[in-house]
């Protein structure tokens, strides 16, 4: 059973490699993945039909792949791969630079949630390299997703997807440092609740929640501290 000093790498789906990159984070404990916080985040969580995308405005559409997506090789290190994705008011043309693998990942008839910028014009809809995934996923669409800081090696889904597997190990057995009486008259989150929401927000409002109860316990840590150390100086 793992707890908060446990090292990364015997989480669940964490292993020595990933453990390595998260490492050049500061990350080496489960404690330290879930107490690296989101530097900002990005509102995914509303979708737009195609008609309505904007040419230079970021945005998500749920829409079909309506023809086998195609792979033209262009030059030596550029490979593009196009489609064409549809709904029920308009049609998408999308383009992948240097991703070759989607050709055979995104399939015909099925329907994906793309995010990125529009371009094109109001009659003729485009996008280049949005981050795609199928709908319903809600891994990096769909939802308020998390920014972090990253080095060399370790991407926003990498670092994401450990985030998740550490919670999920450690949740629900999270200290409470607060004192009962205290988080009642502040009206504050419960532990587990803060770090479920500063990590994967249902909404802005449970963010909110998330922020307050995380930085009053920080300032209630810091007050603690300086009074121990102001009554053994007296």
């Amino acid at each position: 059973m793992a707890d908060l000093n446990t090292d990364v790498r015997y989480i669940k789906g964490i292993g020595e490699q990933r453990a390595k990159a998260l490492g050049k984070l500061g990350i080496a404990t489960l404690r330290d993945l879930i107490s690296y916080f989101p530097r900002a985040y990005d509102d995914r969580s509303a979708l737009r039909r195609i008609a309505d995308l904007v040419p230079g405005e970021t945005a998500g559409v749920a829409a079909m792949v309506a023809s086998p997506p195609t792979i033209s090789h262009i030059r030596k290190g550029l490979d593009l791969v196009k489609l064409r994705a549809v709904d029920d008011t308009g049609t998408l043309d999308v383009t992948f630079f240097n991703q070759a693998w989607l050709k055979n990942s995104l399939h015909q008839g099925e329907t994906y949630i793309f995010y990125g910028r529009a371009e094109g014009s109001l009659l003729r809809h485009q996008m280049a390299n949005p981050v795609v995934e199928p709908e319903g996923r809600r891994e990096v669409t769909g939802r308020i997703v998390p920014i972090y800081p990253l080095t060399a090696g370790v991407s926003q889904l990498i670092l994401s997807r450990s985030i998740r597997q550490g919670l999920d190990a450690c949740l629900d057995r999270i200290p409470d440092v607060l004192p009962q009486d205290v988080r009642e008259r502040c009206r504050l989150a419960q532990t587990a609740y803060a770090y479920e929401n500063i990590h994967f927000p249902k909404d802005f409002d449970a963010l909110e929640l998330a922020r307050r109860r995380l930085i009053f316990e920080e300032l209630f840590v810091l007050a603690c501290a300086l009074g121990r150390i102001r009554g053994e100086r007296v």
